[in-house]
Formats: C-alpha cells, structure tokens, sequence
C-alpha cells in the first residue's frame, strides 16, 4: 500500500535534503526500461521567506510571508507550534508529500505521462501559504514568439505599502555527476556549482501545465483525517503530527445557516456554501492560467475558536501548475543578445546582480533514448542548507549571500559548491534515502576544476622535462665520444697547451701598466659628470619605479620620458535604477505617479553626478537612495543632482538617503543627507550635497537652480 513518507526536521549542521515520491517511480522505469534514462541535469536556488504573519485585519504591506496555518487542514490539528522546524516539517509532510502521494496511488493515475506531479505539488504549496505570487511575464521578458502564456514572480519590492520579495533566484545546471561504488557502499555523487562570476539570473519564467494527472478543477479526496498509509498506531520518528493538512478540512461553522466560511474568498475551490468534499485537495477550477491574486481572511470562528488562532491573512494568487521554464529560447533577454545562447551564460551577464538563497531544488531529465524529444524535467528534491532559526514572530531559515563580481568597484565575487551523496537504503526503519552535503568547503567545485587544470599543467612540465633529459643525454654521449678518442698522452699533451696559449694570449691585453689606468681613468671621468649632472643621451633611465594610482595616469611609453597626468573627470556620473532594477534612462523615464518613487544608486569616487528623466506627477515625495557600501562618504566629497527634463514634482518633497550598510545602526539606507522642500524645487533644479564630516555622515546642500 502507498504511503506518505515520514521525514525529519531539518538538520542544524550539514543541510537536509527532502526527495519527492514520484523520483523513486521514475528511477524505477529506468530499471525496467532500456529506452528511458534518469539524469540528473538542473537546479534552482531559492529564498524562501521568513515564516511570519501579516495582520489579519489590515494584511500589513502585503509581504509574502511563509504562514502554515492559512492552510485549513493545519488549523483543523491543532495550529502552529511554538518550533518553526516543527511547523514547516509538519507542513511539507502533511500537505505536500500527502497531496502528491494521493495523486500518484490513485488508481486513475496515468503512468505513461513522463511528467510527474511533484514539481506543481510543491509550487501549489509554496502558494497557498501565501510565499509566493505571480503576474503575467511582459514582452521583454518573454519571447514575443512564444504563443503560450508565460509568468514571472510579482517584481520585487522592499519598502512601500506593497511588499514583494522574489523566492527563485538562480537556475543552473548540474554538471558533474559520480556513481561511487567503494567498500560495498554505492551511491550517487551529486555537484552542485554556483560559480564566482554569475549573479542571480536576471528573469526567471514559469510556466503553467495541465494534464490527465493534474489539471483545472481536480479534486484529491484524503483517506482520513490522517496522511496516506499513516493511522493511530504510526510511530512519527521526530513524535510530529502526522494529520493530513488538507485545503478544506471540515465543515465550517461560518455565519451563514449551514456553516461555510465568513469570507467568500476562502472558497476559491467554488465548492458549494458550505463545502462538501472534506478532507480533499483541490487544484485551481477551470484554467491554470489566471496569473491574478486575491486577498483571503480565514475568522478564528469559521474553526470554532481554537486556542492560539487568531486568524490569518494572505494574498493567494490563482496560478496552477507551476513549473520552472529552462528553455533558453523563450527568453527576450536571451534571444535578442547574440553573446548569450544558454541560461548559465545569461547569469554571467551584466543584468544579473548579487542574491541571497536557503534551499535548493534538484532537477533531473527523464530522458527518452528513441525520441529526445519526449524527455522532460521533473523535481527530485530540495535541499535545505540549514535549520531554522527562531524568532518571536515566527523564524527563518538562513541565507547565504552570493556576491557578482563588480567590474567597476573592483568587488570580488564569492562561490558556493554542494555536494550531495544519494544512497539508497533497505535497511528496516529507514527513510529511503540518505543524503549527506558537503559543508567543508563552500569551493569544493572550483577546487576541482582549478586541480584539474594543475593536472594539465603537470603533464606539460613532464614533457617538457623529457625533451631537456634527452638533450642533456646527447651532450653526455659527445663528450664520452671525445674522452673515448684521445689516443695518448701526446694528444692530450697538445690540448693543455693549446688552452694554455689561449690564456697567455688573453692576458697580453693588460700586460701594459698604461692600459689599465687609462681604462680606470676613463670610468672617473663619467662617474664624476654623473655627479655634476651631465648625463649623456646614451645613458637608459629605468620608468618602471614609477607607477600610476587612483586618478593618476602615468604615460612611459617614450624613451627617456615620463608624463604625469589628472585621469579624473569633473563629475563621475551615476546610474540610476528604480525599484525594479531597471536602469532609468530617456527612453525609460521613472514615474513619478506612485505612492513611493523610488530611485537607487552607487556612490563612485572622488564628485558624483545623478541625472533623472522623469514622466508624470509625483504621487508621493521622491526618494533617492545612494549605496555606499563599497565606495564610503569622504570629507568634501560632493554628489550633484540634476534632472534631464522638466521636474513635474507637484506638491511633494526630495528626499536623499544614504548608509546602505547601516554603519550608524540606523537600518538599511537609515541616513537622510538632506530634505528639498516643495518650495524650493524649481522645475529643472540642480542641488549639490557636500559631506562634511565622514563617518557620521554629516551633509550640507545648496541648491543651484
């Protein structure tokens, strides 16, 4: 009989690794069938949010917090825990694994479809707990060529009364993998590389999937109110809950005569008032390709009050089916660029920026040897680098950053390796599958390849070394050659005085006393005008002592000649971005018509200079943001703000900030540099920002237009 598998919390040290049921039934098809083969071929990295709640009456600012209990069936047992590892391990058992291991032990299950579930089961997941929501993916992210829709996560935003943070950062390949059969031990060795030079990939596409085994309008009908194949008797090896969380658990006992819920959002699987199917899942009714969102609140009094609920709230988007596109092709940015063909290459570019990530998913091909065409990629697993970290509102699980390499500040980059050994188990009592991850040393990858071309470079000197021993080996033979041919002691008697001749000769040179002072006299005299400071043309000076720093150019390319020159501008000109990260320019004004206009930029050296191109009337005052992380504040250091165009800034205020880093404790960007009032903007103003004192970042303005 099928079960849902039984699974551990995540680990402290080392990482946890969570595979999916529907990869052990792939695996199994490659073992009956020669024309099917399982290779390990993608992942993704992701930032899953923190585990919090949003107010349930004003939804805070929207943020896409991870929140467990806005999934009926875990109100229904019990609510949340006071341990985040125990609610988020409870909830990817009881809702996840439990939702995809109905769908494959139905009976209706079509085994033949090389997709499996387990990728649109977790992507189901990751949105009914409110952590992730899309929109529609515009022209110039999608190939305008492709006909079938195609979405992208909302676009980020961190401040403002409508927050966002993107969850999938980063898609690469797996490029090495080992089978390892050593000491009666076999298993699988999986590398996982996210090279130095590549930032987060800079579009991420999703597409939407139906078929016979999930599609629009489906309902996955539980067994009971326990997972599948689980009941009293089972023995959780953590003691975890093991009641399946289902999207309608029980009749409610809402304000209508027969129960339901009080907001009629919460009905989104349009059961009928109230729901009949219990302890069911539900995929999303009739299309999976409504990219919309809506808002939900679930009353502590449709669930007859349990202690420790106070209701939740979450922005539910409508999307079904998700899937990661991995297809090069269906990205504007990749096909419009003819340096770019492959997403790995569209990571290195210049659009892609530094990013922080928790977890990992593991992809493989299933992969048809008598027609390529039918392989697909289907979810393995996820791999959770850490355990989670508590907080009085809830927790998280920690990130790692993944810095890009800063071609203009100079900024190294950083690298990250994994190591995943997969072995199957058939020893009693345990999970299957063993997973170990290599937190040694975070550059294992890099290492690799860097000993690998040491290897190369050894066999080079080998040769090398060959060709010398064999020159030197013909040189010992001639002279044994030479040795082996003086017949007697006459011929070597005409050797030794033929050298001794050579010698007498030599010395016949200096066997004149005037000579030698003649010589010694010529050297005093060109020493002594050395002192004087006559120098003859002829004499050669040595430039390379002097050399060029910050700002100084240093020309040596003359003989006998240096120039030293200023290599700095008046003004060092800035790039602005919006709250999107996309570059303002001319033809890409900001507008100004929203709550809070937003514009980011990097501090460079020495005086600074922002121009804006700017579209409609401000809604709210214009906020400009300067990191300085790499490039810090110094004392005179000036930064010159001007507009390209007629400023339309109507009834609100300039403000600058500055201290990305929070040096001065004051949080992210928790400096204001300086407040222009409405009155004193004029419509093309200029307003230069002096610090005058570094380190605490005292500024002053003057406004020159």
């Amino acid at each position: 009989m099928a079960t849902t598998p039984l699974i551990k919390t995540p680990q402290a040290d080392g990482g946890t690794f969570y595979t999916f049921s529907s990869s052990a039934r792939d695996l199994s098809k490659t073992l009956n069938n020669d024309e099917t083969k399982l290779v390990f071929s993608k992942f993704v990295c992701l930032n899953i949010p923190d585990f919090d709640k949003l107010d349930p009456n004003t939804f805070s600012n929207y943020e896409n917090y991870m929140q467990f209990d806005t999934i009926d069936g875990m109100i229904a047992s019990g609510g949340l825990k006071g341990d985040p590892n125990v609610n988020f391990t409870e909830s990817l058992q009881n809702y996840a694994l439990n939702l995809e291991e109905l769908i494959i032990s139905d009976t209706s299950y079509d085994n033949t479809i090389q997709r499996s579930v387990a990728e649109r089961v977790f992507f189901k997941w990751m949105k009914e707990t409110g952590a992730m929501r899309f929109r529609n993916a515009t022209n110039l992210e999608k190939n305008p060529g492709i006909t079938r829709p195609l979405f992208v996560e909302e676009d980020e935003l961190k401040t403002g009364p409508k927050q966002y943070r993107r969850v999938v950062k980063y898609v690469g390949d797996i490029d090495i993998v080992n089978n390892v059969d050593k000491a009666g031990e076999a298993y699988t060795e999986l590398y996982i590389n996210v090279p130095t030079e590549v930032g987060g990939t800079p579009t991420i596409l999703f597409d939407s999937i139906s078929d016979a085994n999930y599609e629009p309008s489906l309902r996955i009908q539980g067994k009971n109110e326990f997972i599948l194949g689980r009941g009293p008797s089972t023995v959780q090896p953590q003691g975890l809950s093991i009641n399946a969380f289902y999207d309608y658990d029980n009749i409610l006992a809402g304000p209508s005569a027969n129960g339901g819920y009080t907001d009629p959002n919460a009905n989104w699987m349009d059961e009928p008032n109230p729901p009949t199917s219990i302890d069911s899942y539900f995929t999303e009714p009739g299309t999976f390709t409504n990219a919309t969102s809506i808002n939900i609140r679930k009353y502590p009094a449709d669930y007859g009050s349990p202690a420790g609920f106070n209701g939740s709230a979450y922005v539910r988007s409508e999307l079904d089916g998700i899937t990661v596109d991995f297809t090069p092709n269906d990205y504007e940015q990749i096909v419009t660029d003819p340096t770019i063909s492959t997403i790995p290459q569209f990571n290195g570019s210049d659009l892609a920026s530094t990013f922080e990530f928790n977890a990992v998913l593991v992809y493989y091909d299933l992969v048809d040897t008598s027609n390529t065409a039918n392989t697909v990629t289907n979810l393995y697993g996820i791999l959770i680098v850490d355990n989670i970290t508590p907080t009085t509102d809830g927790g998280y699980i920690q990130r790692y950053p993944k810095f890009k390499p800063n071609k203009v500040t100079g900024q190294n980059g950083n690298s990250y390796g994994f190591k995943i050994n997969l072995r199957f188990d058939a020893s009693p009592g345990t999970a299957g599958i063993d997973t170990i991850v290599n937190d040694y040393n975070t550059f294992s990858m890099q290492l690799f390849s860097e000993a690998t071309a040491q290897l190369q470079e050894s066999a080079k000197i080998f040769q090398t070394q060959q060709l010398e021993l064999s020159v030197l080996d013909q040189k010992v033979q001639t002279l044994e050659n030479q040795i082996t041919n003086v017949a007697d002691v006459t011929s070597l008697q005409a050797q030794i005085t033929s050298v001794q001749n050579q010698l007498d000769n030599a010395s016949l040179a200096f066997a004149n006393d005037t000579v030698l002072l003649d010589l010694i006299a010529k050297n005093s005299d060109e020493i002594q005008g050395l002192a004087n400071g006559n120098v003859p043309v002829s004499l050669q000076y040595n430039t390379d002592v002097v050399r060029q720093g910050t700002g100084i150019r240093v020309d040596t390319n003359t003989p006998n000649l240096i120039t030293v020159s200023l290599a700095t501008q008046e003004y060092n000109l800035m790039v602005p971005f919006d709250s999107s990260q996309v570059q303002i320019t001319t033809a890409s004004p900001l507008n100004l018509n929203q709550a809070v206009p937003q514009v980011f930029t990097e501090l460079l050296t020495y005086t600074n200079m922002i121009r804006l191109d700017t579209v409609n009337e401000a809604g709210g005052d214009l906020n400009i943001y300067i990191d300085d992380t790499m490039i810090q504040w110094k004392t005179g250091q000036t930064f010159r703000l001007a507009f390209n165009n007629n400023l339309d800034i109507g009834s609100r205020n300039i403000r600058v900030w500055t201290d990305a880093p929070s040096r001065l404790n004051g949080g992210s960007y928790g400096k204001s540099i300086g407040v222009i009032t409405n009155a004193n903007i004029s419509k093309r103003p200029i307003i230069e920002f002096i610090c005058t004192e570094q380190g605490v970042l005292n500024f002053v303005f003057d406004i020159i237009k």
